[in-house]
């Protein structure tokens, strides 16, 4: 009987113990929504980068001289920081192809770790 009601007295108390379950499990939530929320940030960044390279392409395609569509490039750009945008046109035979080039960063990580090419090509007029 005396043991018993030793036993009684040691036994393990719940109370706090889903308080301390959520306090370790915060820390896993948080970082699993940051790196969601950096990745559809860094795929709309994409996103203006392959609309912004295809209206160059176009441009180009139309008959606008070069530097006409590399200032084109930087007006329509200037969400994405376009001084950090490099613009190259490649003319072949019967199409303009414009490659646009960034790095990107995520807020809170140290340096430019993304650096995204797009290529788009667009038919030459009159061909």
């Amino acid at each position: 009987m005396v043991m018993q009601r030793l036993w009684n007295k040691k036994q393990w108390n719940d109370k706090g113990s889903v308080t301390a379950e959520l306090a370790l499990a915060m820390p896993a939530v948080s970082l699993v929504i940051a790196i969601t929320l950096g990745a559809f940030a860094l795929q709309i960044e994409r996103m203006k980068l392959v609309g912004v390279s295809a209206m160059a392409a176009r441009a180009v395609a139309r008959g606008e001289t070069q530097e006409n569509v590399r200032s084109l490039v930087l007006e329509m750009s200037s969400t994405l920081e376009s001084q950090q945008i490099n613009v190259e046109i490649q003319t072949r035979e019967n199409t303009v192809c414009v490659n646009l080039s960034r790095n990107f960063e995520i807020a809170g990580l140290p340096g430019k770790l993304f650096d995204f090419s797009e290529l788009q090509c667009a038919r030459k007029a009159g061909l």
